[in-house]
């Protein structure tokens, strides 16, 4: 963080100063007071299993110059003369005082949304914008109103790029975070039935992701999925810049003639220059450069000579289709910051995707392949179409847990993936949850054996006996949603396996 006055700090987030903190310079911001460094503001949030007052003098001790407290309630720092700054709502404070830091900088802030795919999509991007400057992305899924601020927190004057993932279960959380982050790029990913317990129907998670365009600078650009319909119609809607990518026709950015290759795949990006609305580049909204010439400022942009399309190969080292929409969406974000990426067709031979994103693990000879993240019908579908693609010398088994956050439409989503499951070659159904049952009933009323399909209640019903099911060769793919933790599957199967290979050595 540049160093702001602790005055700026108190202006910003229209609090009221309690001791003399005149001269003070802060250099960053921490919710946490094990983290305080020196110069630090200390905001002391009151979480669901703490309250950050009961933390002010250790922040203090660690260095704090300043903490930001609420007015409700008694605050105790044992008589110590340290600056205070009382706030009606210290989250709130914390994501005014990021909107004002965010308008000093330079940096150009890029936003992602969408129902799948934020963190992935994050990365990836990541992993583009630093072979042209110096980046800032957020630490794992920091997508809320604490998370958020922390991420433009950490840029400096240095950054010429801040990436913000915007996660949302709630109307008016998408609008706050915009309005904290004030993206030059917009991005939706796509939109699905996610978060329905908060957000209602689908129409209400459309509603809630396009406003992250509400607060877009005005020569920023909107990134959208083509092949989303709701996220067309928000596109149909915005009156500014934008830019889509997808594999359909309609698409600027399109990926074509993909073919797996290994353990990821290969494929073709087609730039399409004839698409309208044109790219901010071409500087004049709507009209067209001359025929054949490219934007003045991409005279070399994907290299070869002049024309309104362009096609370059990329090599992704990573597996799933829907993996492929995200990165066709970091090369969408790139091509909407005028970057010439011409020579980036081998960048992602170095990617990695985030834990517990198909993520394969060996236990002996059974595989085990982590997509426990978090889980949604969409997720769960192109989880499971990538399981159907793959190869495998055993057996394939599922183990699924709850999709939870799904309000009234629970039992009729997790009864539409069992249905999908029942029409797969699949060896072995485990459910997990109460919600999951309904997949293994649908799945056996589509016409799975009964014999191949296993519900449990938790994941403490899972006994050794259950583990003993699995066999040599075996491809185990896991899903759920996050509150489910059912990676911990794998940690049992570790127990259970492990003092059967000692036993036989």
């Amino acid at each position: 963080m540049d160093a702001i006055s602790l005055e700026e700090v108190i202006q910003a987030v229209n609090g009221k100063a309690i001791s003399n903190g005149s001269g003070l310079m802060v250099n960053g911001v921490s919710v946490d007071s094990r983290n305080v460094h020196k110069g630090n503001v200390f905001f002391a949030i009151k979480g669901d299993h703490y309250d950050g007052r009961q933390f002010i003098e250790q922040a203090f001790d660690a260095g704090a110059i300043g903490a930001v407290v609420s007015k409700q309630g008694g605050i105790d720092i044992s008589g110590k003369c340290l600056p205070l700054i009382l706030v009606d709502d210290v989250k709130t404070a914390l994501g005014d005082l990021a909107r004002y830091y965010r308008r000093k900088l330079n940096a150009k802030i890029i936003g992602i949304t969408g129902s799948n795919g934020k963190t992935t999509t994050k990365e990836m991007l990541y992993h583009l914008l630093s072979h042209f400057a110096p980046v800032v992305k957020p630490q794992k899924s920091f997508n809320n109103f604490i998370g958020v601020p922390l991420t433009i927190f950490e840029i400096e004057s240095k950054h010429k790029y801040g990436i913000l993932e915007m996660g949302t279960n709630a109307p008016g959380e998408i609008l706050r975070l915009s309005e904290i982050g004030l993206p030059d790029i917009a991005v939706i990913l796509n939109i699905s039935k996610t978060h329905l317990e908060g957000l209602g129907s689908i129409e209400g998670v459309a509603l809630e992701k396009g406003d992250i365009v509400k607060n877009l600078k005005e020569d920023g650009v909107f990134v959208y999925n083509a092949d989303n319909p709701w996220c067309c119609e928000i596109a149909d809607k915005f009156g500014g810049n934008k830019i889509s990518f997808g594999f359909g026709p309609n698409a600027q950015i399109i990926g074509t003639d993909v073919k797996k290759k290994g353990n990821g795949s290969v494929f073709t990006i087609d730039i399409d220059y004839n698409t309208p609305p044109c790219p901010p580049h071409w500087g004049v909204k709507g009209v067209k450069p001359a025929s054949g010439a490219l934007p003045k400022t991409l005279p070399s942009l994907w290299g070869g000579r002049g024309g309104c399309r362009r096609q370059f190969e990329i090599q992704l080292h990573v597996p799933g289709h829907h993996n492929i929409s995200n990165c066709l969406a970091s090369f969408a974000v790139c091509y909407a910051l005028g970057l010439d990426i011409s020579g980036l067709h081998n960048a992602f031979l170095s990617f990695k995707l985030p834990d517990m994103r198909i993520d394969s693990q060996q236990i002996g000879n059974v595989t085990f392949i982590n997509d426990a993240y978090n889980a949604n019908p969409e997720s769960i579908f192109a989880a499971l179409k990538y399981f159907e693609e793959i190869d495998v010398v055993g057996r394939k088994i599922f183990i699924c847990g709850d999709m939870l956050e799904l309000g009234k439409e629970s039992h009729a989503l997790h009864k539409e993936v069992g249905e999908k499951v029942s029409a797969l070659n699949l060896d072995l159904l485990w459910t997990v949850g109460k919600y999951a049952s309904d997949i293994a009933s649908a799945a056996k009323d589509g016409g799975m054996d009964v014999e191949k399909v296993l519900s449990f209640r938790s994941l403490d019903g899972i006994t050794e006996y259950d583990m003993g099911e699995f066999r040599e060769n075996d491809v185990i793919l896991i899903k759920g949603s996050r509150g489910m933790h059912m990676e911990t599957i794998i940690d049992k199967y570790r127990e259970y396996f492990s003092p059967r290979v000692l036993t036989h050595n």
